[in-house]
C-alpha cells in the first residue's frame, strides 16, 4: 500500500489524529470537567494539552506555524460549548501543521526537529502522547459509567488502525 516509510507514518499520524478528534467530539459541557483520578486533568484540559503540546513541539520545527496557532488558540472564560468547539477546530488545524510541518522537513531532507535527531521521531512521539491522552479521557468517561460503547469504540478508534472484520 506504501511506497514509503513517509507515507505510512504520515498515514498513522492522519489516522491518530481522527481518534483524538472523534473521542474530542463525544465530550460536551456535562462531561468535560470529569477527571481520570483526582489529581489529573479534567477531560477538557486534557484535549487542550493535546493541542498545546502539538503547537508547543511544532514550535520546534517551525516557528510560524506555532506563532500562527499560538495567536488563535483562545484563553479565558468563553462557555464551554464554545471552548470545546474551539479545541476541536484547534484540533483540526493544529494536526494538518504537524503532518505539513514533519512532510516538508522530510521530503526536504531536515534530518533534525528541535531536539529530536530525526522528524520521524518527533511525530512518533506525539502519537504516543496522544493515545496515551485518549486512554485518560475514555477511563475519565468509564469512571463516570458514560463509557462509549464497544460498537463505538470499534468504529471510532479500533476502526482505524484495523482492516479486517471482526465476526461476533
Amino acid at each position: 500500500m506504501y511506497s514509503d516509510l513517509l507515507g505510512a507514518i504520515l498515514d498513522s499520524w492522519d489516522r491518530q489524529a481522527r481518534i483524538v478528534s472523534k473521542v474530542a467530539s463525544i465530550i460536551n459541557a456535562d462531561t468535560s470537567g470529569l477527571r481520570p483520578a483526582a489529581d489529573s486533568g479534567t477531560v477538557f484540559e486534557q484535549l487542550e494539552h493535546v493541542v498545546k503540546t502539538r503547537i508547543y513541539f511544532l514550535g520546534q520545527v517551525d516557528p510560524e506555524i506555532k506563532k500562527t496557532l499560538l495567536e488563535s488558540l483562545k484563553t479565558g472564560d468563553s462557555n464551554k460549548k464554545e471552548a470545546l468547539d474551539h479545541i476541536q477546530e484547534l484540533l483540526s488545524s493544529s494536526a494538518k501543521a504537524v503532518r505539513d510541518a514533519v512532510e516538508a522537513a522530510l521530503r526536504g531532507g531536515v534530518n533534525k526537529a528541535g531536539w529530536y535527531d530525526n522528524p520521524l521521531l518527533y511525530i512518533q512521539h506525539l502519537i504516543w502522547h496522544e493515545g496515551w491522552h485518549v486512554g485518560q479521557i475514555l477511563l475519565a468517561l468509564r469512571l463516570a459509567g458514560l463509557e462509549p460503547t464497544e460498537e463505538w469504540e470499534e468504529e471510532n478508534v479500533w476502526g482505524e488502525w484495523r482492516t479486517e472484520v471482526w465476526e461476533a
